[in-house]
């Protein structure tokens, strides 16, 4: 168990997943969390399902934190930060930006020695099953990292990379669209003739076995393209068709616009 307190500027749904897995989990006691936040209803829930310390003002919640993670809005970390600001920020503190799009750059006014990672969990987080993008300025330590590490280990598996690969990853980690191509094979088992439910049935299977037999197996996802392709078959049909209609030119498309989108939410200066 991590023996460090941490905060939690922001009580949103995100917090509570977090909250959530750490005490599923046992990575740290509830008397080390504190969670700041306006909304004192959300506050009371927070407190009372949880049993972390709550406090209305992300001064002292920084105060009395280790790590302090700034889970806002992204048009809210510009308003966190000059809060922050009034008084002196101590460098020997960890910030933990989840906003999406923020750099760790429009955090140096809080001092150009303060550690700042920059953390993206996606939603099956929420089960212990994400995967989170980290990146970090040079003041962070080998410690810290190590110690963050064990933080979001109760949300899934983590991946380290440079800050410029984070707005890549905030595109390619969300299921949306997952559950759209999920929604639409569904759709499609339909149009052929089978009831929604059969349908959902055996579209689900069918991904979560196809994704086993990766895991299992580990081999490419080309790999496993060729030994479901029966030459002259079915499934080489289905790939034709969908490969006509341009399927994965979509697809690329769609991470490239969503990461572009990513992008623009560092680049208004009133973030």
């Amino acid at each position: 168990m991590l023996n460090q307190r941490v905060a939690f500027i922001g009580g949103g749904h995100i917090t509570e997943i977090i909250l959530k897995a750490l005490a599923t989990n046992t990575v740290i006691a509830a008397d080390q969390i504190v969670v700041s936040d306006p909304n004192t209803d959300r506050l009371d829930h927070l407190r009372n399902t949880y049993g972390v310390a709550t406090l209305s003002s992300n001064q002292a919640a920084v105060s009395a934190a280790n790590y302090v993670f700034v889970n806002v809005l992204p048009q809210v970390v510009g308003a966190v930060i000059e809060e922050l600001r009034r008084t002196p920020f101590p460098s020997n503190k960890v910030i933990i930006s989840l906003a999406a799009g923020i750099p760790i750059d429009r955090y140096k006014c809080l001092g150009e020695e303060v550690p700042v990672i920059r953390a993206l969990p996606n939603p099956p987080s929420q089960i212990g099953m994400g995967i989170i993008a980290i990146a970090f300025n040079s003041w962070v330590t080998k410690k810290q990292i190590e110690e963050v590490s064990i933080l979001f280990s109760a949300l899934g598996e983590h991946v380290v990379l440079d800050e410029s690969q984070i707005n890549a990853v905030t595109a390619l980690s969300t299921p949306a669209i997952v559950y759209l191509f999920f929604q639409a094979l569904v759709d499609a088992g339909v149009r052929v003739g089978l009831d929604s439910r059969t349908s959902t049935k055996i579209v689900s299977q069918t991904i979560i076995g196809a994704m086993e037999v990766w895991r299992r197996r580990q081999l490419s996802p080309q790999e496993l393209l060729s030994e479901a392709s029966t030459p002259g078959g079915v499934s080489v049909e289905c790939l034709f068709t969908l490969e006509k209609h341009a399927f994965r030119a979509a697809l690329s498309e769609a991470i490239h616009t969503g990461a572009s989108k990513a992008s623009g939410f560092g680049l208004n200066k009133n973030v």
